[in-house]
């Protein structure tokens, strides 16, 4: 039985349990593996399949809602009774409605699955994980050990089916690679990182990974502070698309509405230099959060929601959208146990013409940044920031020492606004990609 056929048959039950209620079924099928080294050592090597159904039931404005990952009759039905008693006590929301698709979503060619990663030989491609650690101390003798080693990849299953006609699903596949390494010099460590992940297992980025892992690995031993003062930062792609990150999430049309995001009160204004773009592409061939529809049903799409430093749209779902009084922009994410809710998809900075050797070049005086600390500390009410950095002194275009110790501090619209430079290497980690950046002038403390 495939998963579209379970769906319908939950939707048939759930019409005779509530008849009166617009109902929907959500389905995930999913399995992965992974193999992990360390310190020259296999360990975790895990494997794991899972399924999971959420029902959602509306009536008269009054949602319920329940979940189970046991795909039996009886299960089901008391699955659909719980969503049924839920909606008994849930306050009316006239905003709530499930969403109908006149066409079928699945019929988006965007190149989702790698056909080559057949269970039985998953092995046979992580087993380059055995001969990293000797290949990496070849490189420099500084280079004492392999912290942490990942391969990892799995297929994805979703179905979708509700009362309104809808019928869809569609299928992916992933594979990931992450890296930890240790230098040591002069009785000091540190510690390098690496990741990258993919739809397709010729698209993961190996060398690139161990590449930079060890590159930031040796490039901060021998960090020192430098007096506080205000410098060019310099962030590569890892470190642009984390700080990308905090705006995808401050672009959510439900953080928006409910007055928790910066750039509230803020569309159709510029937020950023000329030269910055933002796109959310969930169509996006070979993307790993690209998909022919959203988790309400909606179509995929992509979205510019920043045009040359103008903020021009946040990212909706269905009931964000209707609360807004908006379009769904096609941005609803959820897992079986939850509902939906507006989350980013492929979110990427517009890449320019400058390569990233130039760039730096071009910096007279600054701050290469390999590592931010306390992300998770930014207040994305007010987008103010205090972050711990690590990376190194830039001096008339050239890297010249390690530099630790030092912090940033600013408003996250600065960032934007103070962009000078965009590089041509767009690079996605994960689901959010970004070129090197330069942000010109951002108050450093140090000594």
């Amino acid at each position: 039985m495939t998963l579209l056929s379970t769906g319908h048959d939950v939707l048939a039950q759930a019409k005779k349990a509530a008849p009166t209620a617009k109902a929907e079924a959500f389905l995930i099928d999913s399995e992965a593996r992974t193999q992990e080294w360390s310190e020259g050592r296999p360990e975790n090597e895990v494997a794991y399949h899972t399924h999971g159904l959420g029902v959602r039931l509306i009536a008269q404005g009054r949602l319920g809602f329940s979940h189970t990952n046991v795909f039996e009759p009886e299960s089901i039905g008391a699955c659909i009774d719980h969503a049924r008693s839920a909606m008994g006590v849930m306050s009316a929301d006239g905003h709530l409605d499930l969403y109908s698709m006149p066409r079928a979503a699945e019929s988006a060619d965007l190149d989702l699955v790698d056909e080559s990663l057949k269970a039985d030989r998953w092995r046979d491609r992580a087993a380059f994980l055995e001969s990293l650690e000797a290949e990496i101390k070849k490189r420099d003798s500084r280079l004492t050990k392999v912290l942490r080693a990942g391969y990892s990849e799995g297929r994805s299953r979703v179905a979708l089916v509700n009362s309104e006609g809808l019928a869809a699903s569609y299928e992916d596949t992933h594979v990931s690679f992450s890296l930890a390494c240790v230098a040591v010099e002069n009785n000091e460590t540190q510690i390098g990182y690496g990741f990258h992940a993919a739809c397709h297992a010729e698209d993961l980025q190996k060398r690139m990974v161990i590449d930079s892992t060890v590159e930031t690995a040796l490039a901060l031993l021998g960090g020192k502070q430098l007096p506080s003062g205000r410098y060019d930062l310099v962030f590569g792609p890892l470190v642009a698309s984390e700080m990308l990150g905090l705006f995808a999430n401050a672009l959510r049309g439900d953080q928006v509405l409910k007055g928790k995001s910066f750039l509230a009160g803020h569309k159709g204004r510029p937020i950023g230099s000329r030269g910055v773009t933002i796109i959310d592409d969930g169509v996006l061939p070979r993307g790993l959060a690209s998909s022919p529809f959203d988790a309400d049903g909606a179509p995929r799409r992509c979205t510019v929601v920043v045009r040359d430093g103008v903020l021009e749209q946040f990212l909706y779902d269905a009931y964000t959208a209707r609360k807004a009084g908006a379009q769904s922009t096609g941005n609803a994410g959820r897992g079986y146990k939850g509902v939906p809710e507006p989350d980013p998809s492929n979110f990427y900075l517009r890449p320019g013409t400058t390569t990233p050797e130039s760039l730096l070049a071009e910096t007279a005086s600054g701050i290469y940044v390999r590592n931010v600390m306390g992300l998770h500390t930014v207040d994305t009410i007010s987008g103010d920031f205090s972050l711990g950095i690590m990376g190194e002194r830039i001096e008339h275009g050239r890297r010249t020492h390690g530099v630790r110790g030092v912090t940033v501090a600013g408003n996250l619209l600065e960032l934007l606004q103070n962009v000078e430079s965009i590089g041509s290497d767009l690079t996605f980690f994960g689901s959010i990609g970004s070129p090197t950046l330069r942000i010109k002038n951002i108050s450093v403390g140090g000594l």
